[in-house]
């Protein structure tokens, strides 16, 4: 649980300080760590029977990795004017 706030304190303080400071660049680093833990717990092995305590655990990994992709394509991508070089 502890990863899991730390993970979410990260994120958020990223995708905020992106919406403050207009940098971009930090909202998609919050969304390259998310894309990275969601891919790691999607497609992670689990076992034929899991306990109530480990599915609640990754349901809240999913939502702490859409808050950090949500982050990434409000704040980071579509503020992003020198996407595909257009200035």
């Amino acid at each position: 649980m502890r990863l899991l706030l730390i993970v979410y304190g990260i994120i958020l303080i990223l995708g905020v300080t992106a919406m403050l400071s207009g940098i971009h660049y930090l909202a998609n680093i919050a969304g390259f760590i998310s894309a990275m833990g969601l891919m790691l717990i999607f497609f992670k092995d689990r076992p034929d029977k899991e306990s109530a305590l480990e599915l609640k655990m990754r349901r809240y990994w999913y939502i702490v990795f859409a808050t950090g992709i949500f982050f990434s394509l409000i704040f980071g991508s579509f503020w992003n004017d020198q996407m595909g070089n257009m200035a």
